[in-house]
């Protein structure tokens, strides 16, 4: 890609809850998560230009956006569950886990998602973050409150924490037959009519399911704070431009990665 023309501008969208899409004049393009912009840590996530997928694709993406090739890249085979383990803890390789945490700046933590949420936790306190991926199956397998109690253990008290909900497959296009929803009944907000889906419906036993309601209703029952969690309101299915997309993709397409850091 080659540099702008003199004057031309970054472009931006804003995806709600404090993530911003910006493309730069010379074409790369970013996530940022500026709601957790002043807690000590950093966020971001690549778009739907890049398919993170492969760990070349992830390390040219992080070289663009000024990451050093020596950052310690902490990543984790994520197999839908609910384990977080910590960055210290590895001795190579990824681990079979679906969240990370550190207080080590020279930690880049890494998940990959398309329609799952990526969820930032930070405690400023203690310049410790943690990050999850989390789908359906992760937050029936208490995903969030595992990683609560990852800061915790850390020295965290919950009510200092700050969250933030990144872009995730949205309730206009997230049916889910009654096996499903029937896991989320306590979840405030989380299950909604099947009206409410703007797709072609699948089952006629089918309803909408709100994931990023599910995952604040979890936040807040763990002791988060409802003023310091936010949540992105773009659909990853709706914005083919902007996000990939398990469901409009299908099994084996481009992902998106998320990041983490700490700063020193």
């Amino acid at each position: 890609m080659t540099a702008g023309s003199p004057g031309e501008q970054p472009t931006t969208i804003n995806l709600g809850g404090g993530f911003v899409f910006l493309r730069r004049v010379d074409g790369h393009a970013a996530i940022v998560v500026s709601s957790i912009a002043g807690t000590g840590a950093i966020g971001m996530m690549s778009a739907a230009d890049v398919d993170a997928r492969a760990d070349d694709s992830l390390r040219q993406w992080l070289q663009w956006w000024a990451f050093p090739d020596h950052a310690r890249i902490r990543r984790v085979n994520q197999v839908h569950g609910g384990r977080v383990v910590s960055a210290s803890s590895y001795n190579g390789g990824a681990p079979d886990a679906d969240g990370v945490w550190t207080r080590d700046s020279s930690d880049l933590l890494v998940i990959r998602a398309a329609d799952c949420a990526p969820v930032w936790i930070v405690d400023p306190p203690h310049k410790t973050i943690a990050l999850v991926h989390a789908g359906w199956r992760g937050v029936t397998a208490d995903i969030i409150e595992h990683a609560l109690e990852a800061l915790e253990s850390a020295g965290a008290h919950r009510e200092d924490l700050h969250a933030a909900i990144g872009p995730h497959i949205g309730p206009c296009c997230f049916e889910v037959g009654p096996e499903v929803s029937a896991l989320f009944l306590d979840d405030v907000g989380a299950v909604g009519e099947p009206s409410l889906l703007v797709v072609e419906r699948k089952r006629a036993d089918g309803v909408s399911l709100d994931l990023g309601a599910a995952i604040e209703h979890r936040l807040i029952a763990g002791g988060v704070s409802d003023a310091r969690i936010d949540a992105a309101d773009a659909c990853t299915r709706c914005h083919k431009d902007l996000l990939h997309s398990y469901r409009r993709n299908g099994t084996g397409g481009p992902l998106m990665a998320a990041i983490a850091a700490v700063l020193p």
